[in-house]
């Protein structure tokens, strides 16, 4: 399912897929930021949410793409 979305957000530009995700990984990072005083967490979500983005749209997906 995340393959499929991956190449999905990374062919199309499909800002839905890439929206879908980054939630499935929201459970995760929201766990985690806990680790992270407060008065941190919202910014260092933010950025972690760009980075994730940017993970999306740079992955290699070749091996996706041939299956």
């Amino acid at each position: 399912m995340l393959a499929e979305l991956l190449v999905q957000a990374q062919q199309q530009d499909d800002r839905e897929a890439t929206l879908r995700i980054l939630e499935c990984f929201t459970p995760k990072l929201k766990s985690s930021l806990l680790q992270v005083p407060a008065e941190h967490r919202e910014d260092l979500q933010q950025e972690l949410y760009v980075k994730m983005i940017e993970v999306i749209q740079t992955f290699d997906t070749s091996d996706f793409k041939k299956n």
